[in-house]
């Protein structure tokens, strides 16, 4: 019979159903406390010492064999520790005995014979290896413990590093959004002030209170654009974003972003070409984050271009895809800077130095247009990446940004050749979007598309 304060084992199993087994097995004459992970274990080693240790060997953070060495470091008393595995091998238990572990049970258990077993081990029962498998397992146990330390080392400088970069790249972020809607508004909040007072003291409407009104409405058509990105951005990011699919040519959609930015190429003095010979293809694609998109790129070239260079947007069918190619003649991208690219709140600008802008030359944005651009092209199942030169402000190497977007699939031809009449596409319905997967295109890209 056992004593009344009945003996604590803890048992280490990732796997929900083993764990349960276990305890419900042993519970009966065992006080049995569970952890579904090694450093779960090890806190529970912490507050209470066990009687005994039951433990899986494969665990997703620690292996039973560093569990087994951190107990026979961490025991004020000497504590069995009995590996219960699936592992057949013997590599397996000559590194368990090696690190501590006085007996070897494979599953699947026999829960017959398990409560009997433990009981023999509280009793100072110890299987025992030979020194060659003793000496071989201890060789084989530093090695791994070697490398499972080298392995968290390398993870924990990643994520450090990770990490300083999420730090940076916040604090532009909020610096860049204060800037951004500090300035349409008070720009706003001034000219309405400035026509409100004019038209209260004048009776008639002047070129000025049109001039006013004008700045007025251009202010707050920024700060709409700007809203509507971060709305984007966030309903993205959540997977809340519905995207409506219909069919659409895309030099309609392109020349609606183009001429958005007619104004700004015209005083700067940027020409902007069009070339290639699929312009007037039709997609199945969602207007407004199409055009989003494309704005986004266009926007991005201006700001990389000095005054008097120039822009060219070509469009190519290629195979399946249709190949958008938006070309500048501006300072470039840094190859350090491309892995980083389509990162959100990534800029390469100083925030504390730049100037709010989406057509001055260097202007400075949010740092979430481009990760916009990829959601929007991963949406539709296309892909987009970018190559450049390098970055310099004098030769001006000049970059350009790839997308390929999907052309939709032809219908089948009628089954009656002497049929005219063109069947109705269904009309498409809003599909909620997911975080749908980059389709692989057929024409391989000459780098590796950032995403």
């Amino acid at each position: 019979m056992l004593p009344a304060n009945k003996p604590c084992i803890l048992y280490i199993e990732d796997d929900a159903s083993s764990r349960s087994l276990v305890s419900r097995v042993l519970s009966m004459d065992y006080e049995v406390l569970t952890a579904q992970n090694g450093l779960e274990g090890l806190t529970l080693l912490q507050r209470r010492m066990p009687d005994l240790v039951l433990t899986d060997l494969n665990l997703p953070d620690l292996s039973g064999e560093v569990i087994a060495a951190r107990v026979r470091a961490m025991a004020t008393q000497n504590i069995p520790i009995v590996a219960l595995t699936a592992q057949t091998d013997k590599a397996f238990r000559n590194r368990a005995m090696a690190a501590g572990c006085v007996g070897y049970i494979v599953k699947p258990i026999d829960v017959a014979a398990l409560p009997g077993l433990v009981k023999e081990f509280l009793g100072g029962m110890s299987e025992h290896i030979d020194e060659a498998d003793r000496t071989s397992g201890t060789r084989e146990l530093q090695a791994n413990i070697s490398e499972q330390l080298e392995k968290t080392l390398r993870q924990v400088q990643e994520d450090n590093a990770a990490l300083r970069n999420l730090e940076r790249a916040k604090t532009a972020f909020l610096t860049q959004v204060s800037h951004e809607l500090r300035t349409p508004l008070t720009v706003l909040s001034g000219y309405v002030q400035m026509l409100n007072q004019s038209l209260t003291s004048e009776q008639t409407v002047t070129d000025m209170h049109r001039e006013l009104s004008k700045l007025a409405v251009d202010s707050t058509k920024r700060l709409h654009h700007l809203m509507n990105e971060i709305v984007v951005m966030a309903r993205l990011a959540s997977n809340q974003l519905e995207a409506s699919m219909a069919p659409l040519r895309f030099q309609d959609v392109a020349n609606e972003a183009i001429d958005e930015y007619a104004q700004a190429l015209q005083e700067r003095n940027i020409s902007f070409t069009r070339e290639g010979e699929a312009w007037s293809d039709a997609l199945m694609a969602d207007w407004i984050l199409v055009r989003m998109a494309l704005s986004s790129l266009i926007s991005n070239a201006i700001k990389a271009t000095p005054d008097g260079g120039k822009l060219t947007m070509t469009v190519q069918r290629e195979k399946h895809y249709l190949h958008i190619i938006i070309a500048d003649t501006g300072v470039g991208i840094d190859p350090e800077h491309m892995p980083l690219l389509f990162k959100p709140f990534f800029t390469s600008i100083d925030v504390t130095k730049g100037k709010t802008s989406k057509t001055q030359f260097k202007g400075m944005g949010m740092g979430i247009g481009l990760t916009l651009v990829t959601r929007v092209i991963e949406v539709h199942r296309g892909q987009i990446w970018a190559d450049s030169m390098g970055y310099d402000e004098e030769k001006l190497p000049g970059s350009k940004f790839h997308v390929l977007l999907p052309l939709p699939e032809l219908p089948e031809a009628p089954v009656t050749p002497t049929a005219t009449t063109t069947p109705t596409p269904p009309t498409p319905e809003p599909s909620t979007v997911q975080a749908a997967p980059t389709v692989a295109p057929s024409v391989a890209p000459p780098v590796n598309p950032a995403g």
